[in-house]
This record gives C-alpha cells, sequence and structure tokens, in this order.
C-alpha cells in the first residue's frame, strides 16, 4: 500500500513535546507518476493523533474512487463502497519516524526550509511553508513517483476519537490478512 508509509510519517508521534504534532488534519492530493510516465491522481482528506502510545488515522479518499482508510495502531481497515467489501489487515512492521517529523516541524517552525530523509532505503522530501508540512515527495519501490499534496492542513487540533471508529455495513464482504 502505496499510502502507508506517507501516512507512518503523520501519525507516529511520540514523546510530545510543544514542537511536536500531536494531530493533524488536512485535505490533499496524491499524485502517482509511474515509470511510463502514467499518471494518477487521488484527492480527499485525512486526520491523524497521538494519544500516548497509541496512533490513529483516517483516510478518506473522495475521487477517483470512494476509500476510507482506518489505522489503530498496528489495525487497518480499508472500507471499498464500490466493492462493498472491507479488507482488515494488521501492519507488522511500524515505521517509527516521529523523531524525523517532530525534527522537521522544530527546524522549521516558521520557514520553507526542504527537509530531506530516508526510511526503509526510501528517501523522502518534506516540504515546509510557514512551519506546516505542504508536500511531500519520495520514489516507491516501484519507481512510482510520488508527491502528496497537504492544503488546509491544521496542526494540533482536537479530533474526536470517534472520527477513527470503522463502522463495516453489515453487507460488506469481509477480507482478513
Amino acid at each position: 500500500m502505496r499510502f502507508l508509509t506517507l501516512l507512518f510519517i503523520f501519525i507516529s508521534f511520540a514523546n510530545a513535546d510543544e514542537n511536536t504534532l500531536s494531530s493533524i488534519a488536512s485535505d490533499f492530493t496524491q499524485i502517482i507518476k509511474n515509470s511510463e510516465n502514467d499518471t494518477i491522481k487521488y484527492s480527499g482528506n485525512f486526520q491523524a493523533m497521538s494519544e500516548g502510545a497509541n496512533n490513529f488515522a483516517f483516510w478518506n479518499y473522495k475521487t477517483p474512487l470512494i476509500k476510507k482508510i482506518y489505522f489503530v495502531n498496528n489495525d487497518v481497515i480499508i472500507l471499498e463502497p464500490d466493492l462493498q467489501q472491507a479488507v482488515i489487515t494488521n501492519i507488522d512492521e511500524m515505521p517509527d519516524i516521529s523523531h524525523i517529523l517532530s525534527e522537521a516541524v522544530k527546524a522549521n517552525k516558521q520557514t520553507n526550509k526542504e527537509i530531506k530523509t530516508n526510511f526503509n532505503d526510501t528517501n523522502y522530501t518534506i516540504s515546509f511553508q510557514n512551519g506546516t508540512p505542504v508536500k511531500i515527495s519520495y520514489t516507491d519501490t516501484m519507481e512510482n513517483k510520488i508527491e502528496i499534496l497537504l492544503h488546509n492542513t491544521l496542526l494540533n487540533v482536537n479530533i474526536d476519537k470517534l472520527s477513527f471508529r470503522a463502522d463495516i455495513p453489515m453487507d460488506y464482504d469481509i477480507i482478513r490478512y
């Protein structure tokens, strides 16, 4: 899943202090370009937060298809209304990159500096505007160039934990990995 590593950039917020993210909410545009220069664009919104050792996130894809992805710690539920299915899985290896984003936020409190970092052999560039992340770009393991543009981003906002509860409709097929 291409969005997983990006998601962990935002939901791994351990060791909170005044300059560390405890939550983020944003609209996004995700542009994926493959090696043949074919491009697909996704858009939607997401929110993520940390509460102690617990991490929560909800990605709401609106175009070109509707998909809702819920993360609670290592558990993932993907709801796909067009297919009337829910995929339930567990992520064994949770990247611990909270320090990277926290340091990036500290270093960019009111600047537009880019931060470059590497995790699991993937190079990430996080761009900021006035201390807020506005773009994340990287090349995935399949050589797809991915750019995620963040719009209307809010940092350290109150988010209701009920937002991270997936209600699976009774008529959905459930697939477990």
